[in-house]
């Protein structure tokens, strides 16, 4: 592609082509760890219990120990259960967080749409959980 001219931003959208973004929303949050110099998250990331699949989170950084979950109205709304009202689908949300703390022993940061608004506010949030993961994993 070097030899190609204008084909710096075909590299570009081929190295940030991921498949496994499972929203629009999603698609967004990666970019925006991409132009924010985060390493590249693992999108759709299961976390297992045995072999069994206990949660798939949206983005995982193993490495760093932290995980994001990006919250929207079809969560909460749309995917409810038959009979569950949202207070139950909350509560069901956070069992499954503690859940994959318990597992994992990561921190989750959850975004919604309005935080793209101002994606360098979750980027320091991520680097900073990740901060006290490494201190006080050194302890």
């Amino acid at each position: 592609m070097e030899m190609w001219p204008r084909t710096l931003t075909t590299e570009l959208v081929l190295r940030l082509c991921d498949p496994r973004p499972d929203s629009v929303a999603e698609t967004r949050w990666f970019y925006a760890f991409y132009l924010h110099n985060l390493p590249a998250p693992v999108p759709q990331f299961e976390v297992r219990d045995g072999g069994r699949v206990i949660a798939r989170l949206d983005f995982a950084w193993p490495e760093l120990g932290v995980w994001v979950e990006v919250d929207g109205r079809v969560k909460y709304d749309e995917l409810r259960r038959a009979g569950e009202s949202p207070v139950d689908v909350l509560m069901r949300e956070k069992r499954r967080e503690e859940t994959v703390r318990a597992l994992t022993g990561w921190e989750c940061i959850r975004v919604t749409w309005s935080d793209l608004a101002h994606p360098e506010r979750i980027v320091a949030r991520i680097r900073a959980a990740a901060a006290r993961r490494r201190t006080t994993s050194n302890v």
